[in-house]
């Protein structure tokens, strides 16, 4: 059974010679863009044409490099698949110098002449992209600076490349031993649901062995991070952005003012945060609990192994209220092996949803039976309907969305998923359960990340204002943050000042405080489908089949989601607040 729940990877090319041959496209199709090199200010028709030509490339490379990466995931220790795959980084690094020439033309072209061209019919599936150009203009460089950066593009990355090979392939992590003896194997796919057993040994243990080896290693991975960080601050004043921060905001069509709205809202409410850990301490009979007690559900009543065939039913019965054609997709999904399921030796860890511009999202999970791997799958799933829908209703240019949206549709579905299993749920203790799952949800992903991005925050703000830091350094940081994040409630046992080591998304500089953000929109977006509001859903899904043709923030005011607001977050955690009462209550706390 397991055999058949992996990608069908002849969807993308039926076999190495169709591969060679969209390779060879591609290549043809870039010699092409060339050809307009200098030549963009001629006209209208050149840059049509040129994009036109972009487009097809852009076709095929994803379509390439999907198919590297993917093969690679399955196996990251097969050696004909990472030669494969470095072999694509490769040819990615072409491709960028290949039309590095187009944004910086463009740039010079007067905006009234832009303008005049934007009026010509061919030109309205690439306006956004013009646009943006135009109100980029001064971060864009000169053709020869970019052709530099683009050849750097393929460096830029070995640290983020060198982290991922170095903590999923070279780890060996110290066994857990069961109250019977038994070695249990660790690894960081499973280390999730260790600190999720009812066993406080079990717990302890996982906990010592993950941060153990993060510390052994630690001035290794400290050098990588600061790497990747003084790589992005460095690019950002090359490109004329007040700070690392303003440029990775830009980059999501956000800005800083959404960052700090985030982060000062959470600070505000984390007396919430503090008031459940310390509900936690008390339903595990301890006046304050441990680190690695935090993830443990006190209120599980059971924990039984759920099947996959049974978690897709209870993902498509739970995502139902988003009408008939959103569920036909997901059931042709399951049944087409868009899913690459179990956890296996040298798999990629974690889950994620990657988007194929027509042929269709690919899924990676390592499911191991677990509850929350349900709502992974819910979750993944909701990346995949995203791009379903874009991809369908957009080009290709257009499709591809930010992770500032793309977080919203994925945890829409998770909190969908939290609602109907609570719902359906008539025996109070185990509600209680449910209800203290989708908290710790909230809670891991709103406030845990927001964590996350003050972390990153402090780090290269620190680094742009001339401070050199060390592994000691940025492990005090974090020690700090967790302290305040998580309150006198708990023990901050000093093994976590590790933690930031083992947080990939740190190598994508500020990316996480997209799940806060995304969870915030999330909770408005999910009660309003839930409430039943007239025309909602169809509201929604019009948002989703924009792909990125809007930027990010006019796509979720289209949703009622303005996250520059205070009110936005408010909502979001008067929710949290709303469900840690009635946890209360049903708990007779």
């Amino acid at each position: 059974m397991q055999n058949e729940l992996k990608w069908n990877l002849t969807e993308i090319f039926e076999n190495d010679e169709a591969l060679e041959k969209s390779i060879n496209e591609l290549y043809l199709c870039l010699n092409k863009i060339k050809e307009y090199k200098g030549k963009l200010n001629s006209g209208v028709d050149e840059i049509f044409n040129c994009y036109k030509n972009l487009e097809k490339a852009l076709e095929l490379h994803e379509r390439i490099y999907a198919y590297a990466m993917l093969k690679y995931h399955q196996d990251m220790s097969n050696q004909e698949s990472i030669k494969l795959y470095k072999r694509i980084e490769a040819l990615t690094t072409e491709f960028s110098e290949a039309e590095s020439f187009i944004s910086p033309e463009v740039s010079k072209i007067s905006d009234e002449r832009l303008e005049e061209y934007l009026k010509d019919d061919r030109m309205k599936e690439y306006e956004k992209t013009i646009r943006d150009i135009m109100k980029e203009k001064k971060h864009i460089l000169s053709e020869e600076l970019e052709q530099v950066l683009a050849k750097y593009s393929e460096v830029f990355s070995s640290s983020e490349n060198a982290y991922d090979i170095f903590t999923n392939t070279e780890f060996e992590f110290s066994p857990i031993i069961d109250k019977d003896g038994n070695k249990l194997p660790m690894n960081s796919a499973i280390f999730s649901n260790y600190l999720m057993s009812k066993d406080e040994d079990i717990r302890k243990q996982a906990f010592g062995s993950m941060y153990s080896l993060y510390k052994k290693h630690i001035n290794t991975i400290t050098e990588l991070y600061l790497t990747r960080v003084k790589t992005r601050i460095i690019s950002s004043k090359i490109r004329n952005y007040k700070s690392s921060l303003e440029a990775a905001t830009n980059h999501d069509d956000s800005n800083p003012k959404v960052y700090e709205t985030l982060l000062k809202e959470v600070n505000k409410n984390l007396y919430l945060n503090h008031e459940y850990i310390d509900l936690k301490a008390k339903l595990l009979g301890k006046e304050k609990v441990h680190m690695y007690d935090v993830y443990v559900n006190t209120l599980d009543v059971e924990n039984k192994k759920i099947e996959y065939e049974d978690a897709k039913q209870t993902v498509l019965d739970a995502l139902n209220i988003m009408g008939d054609e959103y569920i036909t997709v997901l059931k042709h999904a399951f049944a087409n092996n868009w899913l690459d399921v179990y956890t296996k030796e040298n798999k990629m860890s974690g889950a994620y949803s990657m988007g194929v511009h027509s042929v269709h999202p690919f899924v990676l999970l390592n499911y191991i039976n677990s509850s929350r791997d349900v709502s992974t799958i819910a979750h993944e799933l909701g990346h995949s309907m995203h791009s379903y829908y874009a991809s369908n209703n957009q080009n290709i240019i257009n499709a591809n969305y930010t992770i500032m949206v793309a977080e919203v549709a994925s945890t829409v579905n998770e909190i969908l998923l939290a609602n109907y299993l609570i719902n359906k749920e008539t025996d109070n203790k185990k509600k209680a359960a449910l209800i203290n799952e989708q908290l710790d949800m909230i809670r891991a992903t709103l406030i845990r990340q927001a964590m996350f991005a003050e972390f990153e925050k402090d780090v290269h703000s620190k680094i742009e204002n001339g401070e050199s830091l060390t592994s000691d350094i940025l492990n005090n940081i974090y020690y700090k943050l967790v302290k305040k994040y998580f309150g006198d409630s708990c023990i901050i046992d000093e093994e976590i000042k590790y933690e930031w080591a083992r947080i990939p998304h740190f190598y994508r500089c500020f990316y996480v405080y997209k799940y806060s953000t995304g969870i915030t929109s999330a909770i408005v977006i999910a009660s309003k489908i839930l409430s039943g509001e007239q025309e909602y859903v169809k509201k929604y899904i019009n948002m989703l089949s924009q792909g990125g043709a809007k930027d990010s923030l006019s796509l979720l005011r289209m949703v009622d989601v303005d996250l520059e607001k205070e009110e936005t977050y408010e909502e979001a955690f008067e929710y949290f607040k709303k469900n840690l009462k009635e946890l209360k209550k049903l708990i007779g706390n």
